[in-house]
């Protein structure tokens, strides 16, 4: 039995779903449902019903739930323990955390705390150190016990899932994405999303489906039925290549405004949404994760300061 398998279960008990769960867990819902069978098998009884929708457990499945919780609890919660107290720098804090955050949010925020916890006799000087990831491999180091913390954005409607009865998570600012695009000569956006339809589809440079980024921003365009207007002529899991792109005049793209701030007051790049203004704008919650059990006192320290800040 692998430990995957309880995350599995608890995250479709969750989820109500078989094919929310699966993309929850960053898997193939057919991937999914044969580790949700793997586990029945272990159990020795069906611990979902799979003739009602949503998803409905089993009288035998409600009792592997609690016990599977209890069980990711107490062995997280030790894992965790274990780990703070042997760990080789006590006066250096790890952050999981992405690469976009890393370089567009987390220096200000860093330098802010640190200025807060100027004096202080536990917080005073602290290190930082920062493992950037994408978020399910970022989220994964934070509940291996790999980091103190896990700061990642956060959709309304695609929130990051953790077992609230292990973590507690505090937002601690929001991300607008901004529709730009280069300048033209006359300081004008040189691809533009119109209302009305254009003679040819405008160059659309995307993120790929892995990235929060781009399922949000890809659930816009469904929204506004925005795709038919598009020509995606390149797709990046790295925001700052996307950046990049639109830079060089490759097509706009939805990017972090943090990131594009002095471009935008530089007049390089413009906004290309004929919405206009902050309206348009998708917006992002970041959060910061911590574990619920107790924490070293340093961390401990962190915590208030970026949560009172």
């Amino acid at each position: 039995m692998h430990i995957r398998w309880l995350e599995d279960f608890i995250c479709l008990a969750q989820a109500g779903s078989l094919a929310r769960a699966a993309e929850l867990r960053n898997v193939t819902p057919p991937a999914f449902g044969r580790r949700i069978q793997a586990l029945e098998v272990w159990a020795g009884a069906p611990l979902i019903d799979r003739s009602a929708y949503p998803v409905r457990l089993t009288a035998e499945g409600r009792q592997f739930l609690e016990a599977a919780e209890t069980a990711l609890r107490t062995l997280d919660e030790t894992r965790l323990a274990l780990r703070a107290a042997h760990r080789a720098d006590a006066s250096t804090l790890t952050i999981a955390t992405g690469k976009t955050l890393a370089r567009s949010m987390v220096p200000v925020w860093l330098a802010g705390l640190r200025h807060a916890l100027h004096g202080d006799p536990i917080g005073d000087g602290f290190r930082t150190r920062l493992s950037t990831h994408a978020t399910h491999d970022a989220l994964e180091r934070f509940t291996e016990g790999h980091a103190d913390f896990l700061l990642c954005y956060s959709p309304h409607d695609l929130p990051v899932m953790l077992d609230d009865a292990c973590y507690v998570f505090h937002a601690v600012g929001v991300e607008r994405l901004v529709c730009v695009s280069a300048a033209d000569d006359k300081g004008r956006a040189a691809f533009q999303i119109r209302g009305a339809r254009p003679s040819a589809p405008v160059p659309f440079i995307a993120y790929a489906e892995t990235l929060t980024m781009g399922r949000m921003v890809n659930q816009e365009i469904a929204r506004r039925k925005l795709l038919s207007l598009l020509d995606t002529v390149a797709i990046s899991d790295f925001a700052e290549s996307v950046h990049e792109m639109v830079r060089q005049h490759m097509g706009l793209a939805w990017l972090p405004a943090r990131l594009i701030a002095d471009d935008l007051h530089a007049g390089r790049l413009v906004r290309a949404d004929s919405h206009g203004g902050n309206s348009a704008d998708l917006a992002l919650d970041i959060r910061l994760y911590r574990p619920r059990a107790p924490m070293r006192a340093l961390a401990e320290t962190f915590w208030r300061a970026a949560t009172t800040a």
